[in-house]
């Protein structure tokens, strides 16, 4: 089993910044060529990378709250997720991400049409733990946990959300604020 470390604010950006990240959301044009396929478990969403506003916007807002100094921000793109037949479970574990996140953007208030966490029993993945999605509502975690978004539910409606991926700088307060990121036990 993974431990959870999932960290949620609502209005977590500023009415200005959100609006910046909204109005980018608003005149992306996603096409078929912007279909992201993670290797063999057909993960797929549409994608577009996020601009240089919208990146200094997300680094110095999660930099903020967080109390982290990030040495890279890995992955920034605006993702629109639309209904799925199959669950898409998967996690993001790399030797460069020590968390992510996840910043609702534009679709409809609602528990199912957010993220669902899973735990892995049995060969199989339970979810355990899920979270609606709202706009301007930040969603975090550790790579290694397995999540997916609720695009199987007969309820999910489509959304735009914002993903990131983070490499931090070493501080010795951060553990404190953020909870051992570097590594996560599993039974």
């Amino acid at each position: 089993m993974t431990d959870f470390d999932i960290k949620i604010k609502d209005k977590f950006l500023s009415k200005d910044d959100f609006n910046v990240i909204y109005n980018t959301a608003q005149s992306l044009s996603f096409n078929t060529n912007d279909l992201a396929y993670k290797e063999s478990d057909n993960h797929v969403w549409f994608t577009a990378e996020a601009p240089e506003d919208t990146r200094n916007i997300v680094i110095r807002s999660v930099s903020e709250y967080f109390n982290v100094q990030i040495e890279k921000l890995k992955i920034c793109q605006y993702t629109f997720v639309f209904r799925s037949k199959d669950t898409q479970v998967h996690n993001d574990t790399d030797k460069g991400n020590d968390f992510q996140t996840i910043i609702y953007i534009k679709g409809k208030d609602n528990v199912h049409s957010g993220t669902g966490f899973y735990v892995e029993k049995d060969g199989k993945y339970i979810l355990n733990t899920h979270i609606g999605f709202m706009p301007n509502r930040l969603v975090s975690w550790t790579p290694d946990v397995y999540h997916a978004p609720l695009s199987f539910t007969d309820e999910f409606n489509p959304r735009i959300s914002l993903i990131t991926q983070y490499k931090l700088k070493e501080k010795d307060d951060r553990s404190n604020k953020m909870g051992n990121r570097s590594s996560s036990s599993k039974e």
